[in-house]
């Protein structure tokens, strides 16, 4: 287990920028190598049978961006979208017959294949090391509260903090562990909702009262720091997680008399979970309140101004269609949509600052790995969709059924907007995701 929570701590602070030339992704790859052989050399034969579809699915990803670099003759891939104009410039300079990955950009793409080695570490990390789903939830829970600390101590320390990892960062917000504001708004969303998750596991396995409370300060210090941050999105989705909170905290069922034993609460808090519900959508709700009336909450503030990125968004749309018409079958290359933009890009849209994502990473997964691309996606969503249907008839109720939709759906709505999953944090979340939904669904949440 030192293993395991060294690898996570190593991502936790190496791997919030999703940039390809942070300078932490060197230590973070390397090291992560090394965890990896590590749990190799741990790993029981049958785990990675156990959770195969996961396991399936990373290497299908593996793979399809292996082919990409894989070079083809000259009459092939100048016979792929957009190759022309790459070919012309080669006869100018006297280059031909010259044998090409299927990529637009081979070092973008290279890049990408590298990065697979964090979620590799991940999987086989997990399998290794643990067997149920309580302590990868509980990973994440405690990277949330970090990250919920380490946001507040940035707004007062001040745009100049000490605490500021990354080079390019939103300096002056609460970042967190991460360089972008708003992948730490939306990472907070998501670890709200575990924590409340794991909050009502433990009152039904009647677990030790301090773990009960330590989940519930948990829950108010991640959502104090969601309030503050200046992600619209953020804010939206922090919002929805308190929503999905109270819904899941309406509908739980109550443990049996045999199964409260000393960890319950008081008795009266028990019986009627409509005053559960009561007394925190009250604290809650005037929390926002405060916030937002103080000034203390700059995302709802920023909900009714103008955004310069959102007009952008708009922008987009036209020239992310055309892409798409033109890479949907192989693909632009992994990593490449920077370069493949540029070919597309408008006069009317040339500017001091550059586009080096899609800002809808949706689309962007299409754009870069073409229809085989679009499958994996398909088969990730389907595979999501069949294990969370089969926790219907769980001990808890609809409460894991509410959790795993509400958790994929503030992921997915928020990669509609940005790309939060190209974060190694986000990236080690999801894979624990992942494997925390197959053992649930599998009935393996027994600590």
């Amino acid at each position: 287990m030192v293993v395991w929570l060294s690898f996570i701590v190593l991502v936790a602070f190496t791997g919030g920028a999703s940039r390809y030339d942070a300078l932490q992704i060197l230590p973070l790859r390397t090291l992560s190598a090394l965890f990896a052989v590590t749990a190799c050399y741990f790993l029981a034969s049958g785990r990675g049978k156990v959770e195969r579809v996961p396991t399936y699915l990373f290497l299908a990803l593996v793979i399809l961006m292996a082919i990409q670099l894989v070079p083809v003759p000259p009459q092939v891939w100048g016979e792929l979208p957009t190759r022309q104009v790459v070919v012309d410039l080669n006869s100018l300079v006297g280059l031909t017959g010259e044998w090409r990955p299927v990529t637009l950009s081979p070092m973008r793409t290279w890049n990408a294949f590298g990065s697979l080695i964090v979620p590799c570490a991940a999987l086989t990390l997990t399998f290794a090391f643990t067997r149920t789903s309580r302590p990868l939830l509980q990973a994440v829970a405690a990277l949330g509260v970090i990250n919920a600390i380490t946001g507040l101590t940035q707004i007062v320390g001040g745009r100049y903090s000490l605490l500021y990892f990354y080079e390019v960062t939103n300096a002056g917000g609460a970042v967190g562990l991460f360089a972008n504001e708003n992948h730490a708004a939306i990472f907070a969303a998501c670890s709200m909702l575990v924590v409340a998750f794991l909050s009502m596991r433990a009152r039904w396995a009647g677990e030790a009262r301090w773990w009960q409370i330590a989940y519930v300060v948990a829950f108010f210090l991640i959502f104090l720091a969601a309030l503050i941050t200046g992600s619209r999105a953020g804010f939206v989705a922090s919002i929805g997680s308190l929503m999905a909170t109270l819904l899941m905290v309406s509908v739980v069922r109550r443990p049996s008399r045999r199964r409260r034993g000393a960890a319950e609460m008081r008795r009266w808090f028990g019986r009627d979970p409509r005053t559960v519900i009561l007394v925190l959508f009250a604290i809650l709700s005037a929390l926002v309140v405060i916030f937002v009336a103080s000034g203390r909450a700059p995302a709802f503030a920023d909900i009714f101004a103008r955004d310069p990125l959102a007009d952008l968004r708009w922008s987009l749309w036209p020239i992310l269609t055309e892409m798409l018409s033109v890479h949907w079958l192989i693909g632009a290359g992994f990593g490449s949509f920077e370069q493949a933009y540029q070919v597309f890009e408008p006069r009317s849209l040339l500017m001091a600052k550059y586009i080096n994502q899609a800002h809808n990473d949706w689309l962007q997964l299409i754009i870069e790995g073409g229809v085989a691309g679009g499958l994996l996606l398909v088969t990730v969503i389907a595979w999501i969709a069949k294990n969370v249907v089969n926790q219907t008839g769980s001990s808890l109720g609809w409460v894991p059924v509410i959790f795993w939709a509400s958790l994929f759906a503030i992921i997915g709505g928020a990669s509609l907007v940005d790309y939060p999953l190209r974060a190694p944090v986000f990236q080690l979340s999801a894979i624990f995701f992942l494997i925390a939904l197959s053992r649930d669904a599998r009935g393996e949440n027994i600590t």
